[in-house]
This record gives structure tokens, C-alpha cells and sequence, in this order.
């Protein structure tokens, strides 16, 4: 009956540790629940120990306690080298995405993000806790590609204080902070965290100044020819969007680039002299001129181009070989692009233009004037608007392509100045064209000198990575790394006492 007794308790007590290995690796916030079998299998083993006092007492004299002493110290000293290089591991992570989709992968404009990240950045989380461990799938991706990032789970079921102090009013919500610079993600999705850091780690917001004096179309009007979806879009890029009136004589110092978006009413002298003071200050100009079809309206602001290098034509382009079907030519595809320009690099893809005018330099301005985007050379700017029924090319009347649909230039100051042929490309009538507003961005990325942030591939995940939660890694930890190793090493030890014994 002793024995038996016996037997019962080593069998309970190996069942006791298992189960509180298992529950401190999957269930780590039942503190309680945790300590009270760590306790109870602690206990049961002095009860073995008072138990089976005599035997353990030979037995720890004996020659093969020795032996089996070497063995652990010599376990554990193999655990703290494998430790020692998991740390290692950990601080300094290798990734490989072998996913066809590259579905666990950061976009190529969060990698570039990330390599401008130097000191430390706290990344506080508030969410239920079933949601740690989905989330914690995203966070460790930005961990993977730096080591500057520290996250902090917070149970916002728990925590209703500081979801109050820090005027929380969605959950999950992302707090990033660098130093005294805060922003928030109210998504968590890459492109909400990514724009977060960015915004926490930029010296000042850049400011895009659009100029709505001299246009009827607004940034902040919904209809189809205006152009809201892009003023959003520039704001979930942290773009700060301010509107000005140059008519009104408004100062331009807080502004990166000056935007004249459609301009269609002609600019006054004091205009020009406060847009040609703010580029040789350093400032950019971003311009997008549309064809005039009831005659030019802007005499001057082409002249004042022009003496920038840059002449703006009043014509139509048509492109009977690329073209939008049904458009007759009007609306061109364009496929040919400055590849060695920042702007276009690594870019396979078109931007159409409906109704856009043509751009060419006005001399030799060397190297540093690029052409942007360039129609095919069946293509010709049609200057008569009256017939454009019976369009066709008319040597000495029109302009021969391949044509200029978009120019850049960059100053000795530092100036950058980007001129489109056309506006409309970028109209909420077109946003489910990606591409055509992406090239927008990326010239403005330019413009701004946030060269590093140019990108095709805007910051969102496309697919759902695989989501393993804490209990199911838990599992696969406990079996893989300690039942195996640890039913083979008391599979050793039996056939080690069995070996003594004969």
C-alpha cells in the first residue's frame, strides 16, 4: 500500500510540473492560477522527498548522483549557450518571406521609413487582450527590420484611466511616442503605423500651400472634378495641407511647395514677384495647366514659366496609337518615363491624361531638366480647337510628338519645380486609377526632398498574414521543445539505472 502511495505521488507530481511549465508558457497572465501549481507540485515534492527520505538519502551518496549531478550542470550549461545565441537571435533578426505575394513583408516605403529610424521609439497599444497576438504579428515586423522599437500591451478593459487621459475614443489604438513627439493610429494596419512614425520622427511637418485663387476647382469639394480624394490621401501621407490665396498677398514662409493646381485665372505681377522670391528662397512649385479652349487666360504665369526654361503649350495631345478607348486620342496612356529620375524608378506602370496640353524646355538646361513622362511618336499637340472632329496632324500648325507630359527641374538653391500638362488625372473621377495618384505623391515626395519615401507600392498590407495565437504557440512550444526533449531524457535515465542494475 506504501508503495503504491508512493507511486501515486510521483506520478501527480510530474503531471503537476507539466501542467505549470504549460500554463506559464501559454496562459502568462493567470498569475495566480500559475503560482498556486507551481506551489502545489513544489510541495508534493517535499512530501516525496519526507517520503522516501531514507532512499533519497542513499542515493544522494551514491556514485551515480554524482553522475547524474554532471549531467544536469551540463544541460544547463548547454541551455545558457543555446539561450545566450536565441538573445543574440532575438536582438539581431534574419526574416525570410517565402510567400509567393510576399504576404509577411513590409512595403518597400515602411523599409525606407524604418532605415531613417535611429533612437528609441515607444509604441503603446491599447486593445483587448484576445487581440495581443494578432496584433503583436505586425508589431514584430517592425521589429524584425529595427530594433529601435519598444511595445507596450495595454488592456483597455482593464485600464479605463488611461484611455481617458490619453482621450482614447477607438479601440485598438496606437500611441507612438520619440521623445516629447506624439501621434496616434486609430487603425492598426501598416499604413496608419507607418504614418505615426513618420510623423514622430520627421523635424517639422512638410506643408503643401495649394493656391485656390486662381482655380474654381477646390481640394475640398467632393465632385467628381475636384479634388478631395487627393487632399486625403496627402494627409494619411502626413502631408499638412494648408489653402492660400496668393490674390490676397498671403505670406508663403510656412510653406515646402507652393501648389498652383488648374490654374485658369492669370496671376498679377506682385504674384509672380512673391512666387519668384519664394523659389529662389529654397521653395518648390508644384503646376498642373490644363488646354485653354475658349482662348489663353494666363499669358502671364506662362511667360513667367517660361522664364523658368519651361514652356507651357495651349494645345490638345493626341495620341491615336495610346489612348483611353473611346477618348479618339484625347485622353492619352502614357508608358514611356525618366527611369533614372527619383520619381520613376522601378516603374512599370501608365498614367493616362484626359485632355492634357504639352510641355517642352525652352533651350539646353542640362542635366538636371528631366522629362518626366513622354507620349509615343505617332502623337502631336492639335492647336486647332474649333474642328477637333476632323483632327489631324498639320505639319507647321502642330506640335510633333513624341510630346511632354511632364517636366522637372531643380535649381542651384535647392529649388525643385514640377509642371504637369494636365489636372484632371488626379480628379475624384479617377481614384480607382492607383497608379495615377501614386505618381502624384511620389512627385511631391520629390519636391519635399523626401526622395527616401518614394514608392509604388503604398504603405498596406495586401493580404492577411497567418495569425497564431499565444495558447496555440504555447502548445507547440510545450511539445516540441520540452515533452520530446524531456520524455527522452527520463527514457535515458531509466535505461541508464536499468544499465546499473545489471
Amino acid at each position: 500500500m506504501k508503495a503504491l502511495f508512493g507511486n501515486i505521488l510521483i506520478i501527480v507530481n510530474i503531471i503537476l510540473y507539466m501542467v505549470g511549465v504549460f500554463l506559464w508558457i501559454s496562459i502568462t497572465d493567470e498569475i495566480y492560477l500559475n503560482l498556486i501549481v507551481s506551489i502545489c507540485a513544489i510541495v508534493n515534492t517535499l512530501i516525496l522527498l519526507i517520503f522516501y527520505r531514507k532512499k533519497f538519502k542513499d542515493y544522494y551518496t551514491s556514485s551515480q548522483f554524482k553522475y547524474l549531478c554532471d549531467a544536469l550542470i551540463s544541460c544547463f550549461l548547454i541551455c545558457c549557450i543555446i539561450g545566450l545565441v536565441n538573445y543574440l537571435a532575438f536582438k539581431n533578426p534574419i526574416e525570410f518571406d517565402v510567400t509567393q505575394r510576399k504576404v509577411h513583408s513590409l512595403s518597400p516605403q515602411t523599409l525606407k521609413v524604418l532605415e531613417s529610424v535611429d533612437d528609441e521609439i515607444s509604441i503603446d497599444i491599447y486593445a483587448k487582450r484576445e487581440n495581443f497576438q494578432p496584433i503583436s504579428t505586425l508589431m514584430e515586423l517592425y521589429r524584425l527590420k529595427n530594433s529601435a522599437f519598444k511595445f507596450n500591451y495595454i488592456d483597455a478593459e482593464l485600464n479605463p484611466d488611461l484611455i481617458a487621459k490619453n482621450r482614447i475614443t477607438q479601440i485598438p489604438t496606437l500611441i507612438i511616442k520619440k521623445g516629447e513627439k506624439v501621434a496616434k493610429a486609430q487603425r492598426v494596419r501598416e499604413l496608419e503605423l507607418t504614418s505615426a512614425i513618420l510623423k514622430v520622427i520627421r523635424e517639422r511637418e512638410t506643408t503643401l500651400c495649394v493656391d485656390s485663387s486662381h482655380t474654381k476647382f477646390s481640394w475640398y469639394n467632393d465632385g467628381r472634378d475636384h479634388f478631395s480624394a487627393l487632399r486625403k490621401l496627402l494627409e494619411l501621407e502626413l502631408f499638412k495641407i494648408e489653402d492660400i490665396k496668393l490674390v490676397a498677398g498671403e505670406s508663403l514662409k510656412s510653406c515646402d511647395t507652393l501648389v498652383l493646381w488648374g490654374t485658369e485665372i492669370d496671376l498679377n505681377k506682385d504674384e509672380i514677384a512673391n512666387i519668384e522670391a519664394f523659389r529662389e528662397g529654397g521653395g518648390s512649385l508644384l503646376v498642373g495647366i490644363n488646354p485653354q479652349f475658349n482662348g489663353d487666360t494666363i499669358s502671364l504665369f506662362r511667360d513667367y514659366l517660361a522664364e523658368e526654361g519651361v514652356n507651357v503649350h495651349n494645345i490638345l495631345s493626341i495620341s491615336p496609337d495610346s489612348t483611353i478607348d473611346g477618348s479618339n486620342g484625347a485622353a492619352p496612356i502614357a508608358k514611356t518615363f525618366a527611369k533614372s529620375h527619383p520619381i520613376f524608378q522601378n516603374y512599370s506602370g501608365f498614367v493616362f491624361f484626359p485632355l492634357a496640353t504639352a510641355i517642352s524646355f525652352k533651350g539646353n538646361l542640362g542635366l538636371k531638366a528631366v522629362e518626366l513622362i513622354k507620349s509615343t511618336n505617332m502623337s502631336w499637340g492639335e492647336s486647332d480647337f474649333i474642328n477637333l472632329d476632323k483632327k489631324k496632324f498639320d505639319k507647321g500648325k502642330d506640335l510633333a510628338g513624341p510630346l511632354n507630359f511632364a517636366v522637372s527641374r531643380e535649381f542651384e538653391n535647392g529649388s525643385r519645380i514640377v509642371i504637369y500638362s494636365n489636372t484632371s488625372f488626379v480628379s475624384n473621377a479617377y481614384t480607382k486609377f492607383t497608379s495615377n495618384f501614386n505618381v502624384l505623391v511620389n512627385t511631391l515626395n520629390w519636391l519635399t526632398k523626401n526622395d527616401q519615401l518614394i514608392t509604388f507600392d503604398r504603405i498596406a498590407l495586401k493580404d492577411e498574414p497567418l495569425f497564431i495565437s499565444s495558447p496555440q504557440l504555447g502548445v507547440i512550444f510545450f511539445f516540441s521543445v520540452l515533452v520530446l526533449p524531456i520524455t527522452l531524457i527520463i527514457i535515458s535515465i531509466l535505461l541508464y539505472r536499468r544499465k546499473g542494475k545489471l
